[in-house]
């Protein structure tokens, strides 16, 4: 073979390999682009699945007539939902979660001072049951089912509503348990005096979607914590305002409403 073509041959041999290399080099990309998309797409449905908030079983889904567009149920003087409210009155909403342990902390050491608050004039109260805990009950959706609970009481027996709260948070199970059961639930809404007929009604979790989209509320009035407490459209957040009212403090929470009420 003469001498230029052995060079042409040469040539034409290392462009193929050059080709064959970039081949194989986009091979290589393109399957790893994959696997990177994989793992995105994985990662996505895993959030939105740690996320997702309760299924809505089958049956109807009722909304609470008495709750304000805040999904508040509010209690005034007479600690009865929906009854006896003043608008001149201090508003304090309460956002808690039956899973949440420091919810029942507060129930325990300022239940009683916002009761008598509430009692002699000067507070409504305007309470917030939230899911954000779900996550916290081994698949049972605890924080849900008790929400739920809570709103059909308040629905359909208001006058019991703040005794089966009490009861819930006396009864509170620990976090990264299955939580009550549904029957151990209506056992607790028997006790607070709720009638059979509707103490029956809860394991049907007639309340999901409202509790839902309360919920949903919740967080984008950057409600993220529970117990969170908001005095008059303020939200306490110690952690980043220095004037907020600190719960955990004897008597402040209680001097504040009074403060603002002018008692």
């Amino acid at each position: 073979m003469p001498s230029n073509q052995k060079v042409a041959a040469a040539k034409k041999a290392a462009e193929a390999q050059v080709k064959a290399s970039q081949r194989k080099a986009l091979v290589g990309w393109i399957a790893a682009g994959v696997v990177v998309v994989a793992l995105f797409a994985f990662l996505v449905a895993y959030i939105v699945r740690e996320g997702t908030v309760a299924a809505v079983p089958q049956g109807d889904q009722l909304s609470l007539a008495a709750a304000d567009a805040t999904y508040g149920i509010p209690v005034g003087d007479t600690g009865v939902v929906g009854e006896s409210l003043d608008d001149s009155r201090v508003r304090l909403d309460v956002y808690y979660d039956f899973m949440c342990p420091y919810c029942s902390l507060f129930e325990e050491s300022q239940g009683p001072v916002v009761d008598a608050l509430r009692e002699e004039g000067l507070v409504d109260v305007y309470y917030h049951p939230l899911n954000f805990l779900d996550r916290f009950s081994q698949g049972t959706e605890y924080s849900t089912r008790s929400a739920s609970a809570a709103a059909l009481i308040a629905s359909e027996e208001p006058d019991k509503y703040m005794d089966f709260v009490q009861l819930m948070f006396d009864n509170q199970p620990a976090e990264n348990t299955t939580g009550l059961s549904d029957a151990q639930i209506v056992q607790l809404a028997k006790q607070a005096g709720v009638s059979d007929a509707v103490a029956d009604r809860i394991p049907a979790q007639e309340f999901v979607t409202w509790v839902n989209t309360g919920t949903e509320t919740a967080s984008q009035s950057n409600i993220s914590f529970t117990p969170a407490l908001v005095i008059n459209g303020q939200l306490q957040d110690v952690q980043n305002d220095p004037s907020a009212v600190n719960w955990s403090v004897p008597g402040q929470l209680e001097q504040r409403i009074r403060d603002l009420a002018g008692a």
